[in-house]
């Protein structure tokens, strides 16, 4: 089985956190979003990929390589005007001869999500229940066959197709064919002509907005690989699935409630509290009793004593003072074209910020 994972993007609305790196190179569990969808198609089969980079590819391409340290074959197509992921699919339908699967590399999904695409005898869409309006476009049903929507802003709870599906050349030829910009919007057009099967995914994320790295951190931390190397220092309480990469130090009196994953050459504490669903990155300096709840910090970054952090993105190289608070609260924000409640969000701070002394 073969695939192609549109990999160019730079996410417009996400340039706080990819003004180096292209948006699948960001990191949900410590390893990149691209890295997941790699492993999970290695895993379910798929023996080779084509790559469709553009954007600060060799970024990309040398963390890939030839795609064997990762169980599988990738080959590198460059978009060079990102002109929408139908121009992509095309790029990626280089020496592809049958059956593949199609794959955005800027969703999270679930290594399991892929095996009953690649078993599938028809072309099929993977499908996810959505907490808000999909790019891709809603799933509904007409009898039995399934149509793309794009009329109904209402989307929680509602079956959204995740731009994922399994196609064969000749039915990716026709949607290249039909026109437009985007994938969602071209079966539109030929969903007369090819008939899909849906296939629902076992966890689902579209990473588009800063806060949706919160919620596909979390999805990542629930396939956390275990890893604890390092040292722990006396009295530190460590509970639920930990991952604590080598040179870390977990200083005296912190307490570790997993899941969690820490990088390389951290240093954490001393009398710190992460909480659950945190992601801390390579060489990052966690200080004296600061608190970290649901958050992301990248490599490179400092986060000074006596800070207190709840559902808060940290970029790569940023530093914070003491007695830095970010937590959620009742009110709303706008940010782009899109409303939000902090209910549940602290910060979203990009990459080589500093605040606070």
């Amino acid at each position: 089985m073969d695939a192609v994972v549109l990999a160019a993007g730079e996410g417009a609305r996400l340039k706080g956190w990819t003004s180096d790196k292209p948006k699948g190179m960001i990191t949900l569990g410590n390893s990149s979003i691209l890295e997941h969808l790699v492993r999970g198609l290695a895993k379910s089969g798929v023996q080779r990929i084509n790559m469709v980079v553009g954007y600060r590819k060799n970024i990309v391409m040398s963390h890939f390589g030839d795609g064997s340290q990762f169980g599988t074959k990738i080959d590198y197509v460059t978009q060079s005007n990102l002109s929408g992921t139908l121009d992509a699919l095309s790029l990626g339908l280089q020496n592809l001869e049958k059956d593949f699967i199609l794959v955005p590399g800027d969703n999270y999904v679930s290594s399991a999500s892929f095996f009953p695409l690649v078993q599938s005898d028809s072309p099929a869409l993977l499908a996810g229940k959505a907490e808000r309006w999909s790019k891709w476009g809603e799933i509904e049903f007409v009898g039995s066959k399934a149509k793309i929507t794009f009329d109904n802003p209402e989307a929680f709870g509602r079956l959204h197709f995740t731009g994922i599906m399994k196609i064969n050349v000749e039915v990716a030829k026709k949607l290249i064919n039909a026109g437009g910009k985007h994938i969602g919007e071209a079966l539109q057009k030929i969903e007369d002509e090819v008939t899909f099967d849906v296939i629902n995914s076992e966890y689902w994320h579209n990473i588009v907005y800063p806060w949706d790295l919160i919620d596909g951190n979390r999805l990542a931390l629930q396939n956390l690989a275990l890893f604890k190397s390092g040292k722990i220092e006396r009295n530190v309480v460590l509970k639920g699935p930990i991952s604590i990469g080598s040179g870390s130090v977990i200083c005296s009196g912190s307490y570790l409630e997993g899941p969690i994953s820490i990088g390389d050459n951290c240093i954490i504490g001393p009398n710190s509290y992460i909480g659950n669903s945190v992601s801390i990155g390579d060489n990052t300096r966690i200080g004296a009793f600061s608190e970290i709840k649901d958050s992301i910090v990248m490599s490179d970054s400092i986060i000074g004593s006596y800070n207190s952090l709840v559902g808060t993105v940290v970029g790569n190289g940023t530093e914070f003072g003491t007695n830095v608070v970010a937590n959620p609260s009742n009110r709303k924000v706008t940010y782009l074209d899109h409303t939000i409640s902090l209910s549940e969000r602290g910060a979203m701070v990009g990459n080589r910020c500093i605040i606070g002394k």
